[in-house]
Parts: C-alpha cells; sequence; structure tokens
C-alpha cells in the first residue's frame, strides 16, 4: 500500500487529537503545588468594642404598680365532712360507755393507751417538758363493749385525745462489742438512747352533729 499525503492527513489529525486529549488529562490530574509560607493577615476591625453611654434613662411617668401575690377571699364555705346517720348512732353508742381506749402511732411505735397513762417513746425533738400535745394518729378507737377500727386510721371528728410531755430522760448505758475471727477486727461502741415520757391527759369521744 501506498501512502501519499492525501492519505496520511486523515492519519495525522486522528493522532493529534490523541495527543491533544492526552496533555489535557494530564494537566488535569497533575498536583498543584501548595504554598506554605505563613503570611502575616492584618485585620483592620478591633476584636471587642467597650459601648458606654452618657445619657441616663429617663424616668417613667406613671410607674407600675407592684404585683399582688394575695388570692381573693374563696366563695365557697369550708369543707366539713358529713358522715351518715348510722355512723352518728354508732358513734353515740361508743359515747355513752364510761371509759375508752385507743391505738395510737407515735414515730412508728404502737401503743395502746387509756387516759392517764404514760407513754414510753422515742426522743420528740422538736418538744420540752410542760408542751401539750394532740395525737392525730390512731388505728382504733374502743371501749368494752364497741370498737371503731380505722383504714388505715380513725377519722380526727371522732375524737380528741392530748398528751403532756412530763420528762426525756436517758436510757442506761449499752456497750456493743464486735469481732470478727481470723481478721484482727475489733469495734467498741456506747450509746444511750434518748426517750419522751408522755402523759395522756384527754381521751375524749365528740359528738358529730
Amino acid at each position: 500500500m501506498i501512502l501519499n499525503q492525501k492519505n496520511f492527513l486523515p492519519i495525522y489529525n486522528l493522532s493529534k487529537i490523541f495527543i491533544n486529549s492526552i496533555t489535557r488529562i494530564d494537566n488535569v490530574r497533575s498536583p498543584q503545588k501548595i504554598d506554605n509560607t505563613l503570611k502575616a493577615v492584618h485585620n483592620s476591625k478591633p476584636l471587642s468594642r467597650l459601648i458606654t453611654s452618657t445619657t441616663t434613662p429617663e424616668p417613667l411617668t406613671s410607674p407600675l404598680p407592684p404585683p399582688s401575690h394575695s388570692l381573693p377571699p374563696s366563695k365557697y364555705p369550708p369543707h366539713t365532712p358529713s358522715f351518715s346517720t348510722t355512723t352518728k348512732e354508732y358513734l353515740d353508742r361508743l359515747r355513752d360507755q364510761l371509759h375508752y381506749y385507743a391505738v395510737i402511732e407515735i414515730r412508728s411505735q404502737k401503743f395502746l393507751i387509756t387516759k392517764n397513762d404514760l407513754v414510753i417513746a422515742h426522743r420528740l425533738r422538736d418538744l420540752d417538758v410542760g408542751d401539750e400535745i394532740k395525737l392525730n394518729r390512731v388505728l382504733e378507737l374502743g371501749s368494752k363493749d364497741y370498737t371503731i377500727k380505722g383504714k388505715p386510721l380513725v377519722s380526727e371528728a371522732f375524737y380528741n385525745i392530748k398528751a403532756t410531755v412530763v420528762e426525756q430522760p436517758k436510757g442506761p448505758f449499752i456497750e456493743i462489742f464486735k469481732k470478727k475471727r481470723r481478721n484482727r477486727h475489733r469495734k467498741r461502741v456506747t450509746h444511750k438512747q434518748t426517750y419522751t415520757v408522755l402523759r395522756i391527759s384527754e381521751v375524749e369521744v365528740n359528738k358529730l352533729i
């Protein structure tokens, strides 16, 4: 095959296009040089500004009234518990008895009391000798023939039980010794428990109206 100038031109043009495309790809994929030298940056704006005012605020012409926290009086009367006629009848039967007893609870301790009894409970911190308190945790209230049991407490409208603080003594000296075998552990603790003595001054059953 004889190649003349006319036959050679298309091949030359194709080779030229191919070479130009390769150089373009190399130019695109060639890594760019990064200049890591430090450059000084000058910022004309200050980082922070202190704003001051020479003018004083004008006083309010009509000051606002202070907020009132008091609630208006309620238009409803205070709630009073209502009991059925059978409850009032049974309570009247209990009131007709000569003596009453009650099972009270003081600091998770239960006591069976009557009038003029002495009750020795754990120390009540807020009381002094001579103070009179009202006992309002009553589990059972009754007499020889009738008994009222609470679920878990009896309603306070049924009774009126009061007590007077007589004395606040300390218990006997207690010494506790703890030991662990083969461990050289020995511990000795001394303790005196404090008590409050109460005299039950009043045990009454109220009359429901």
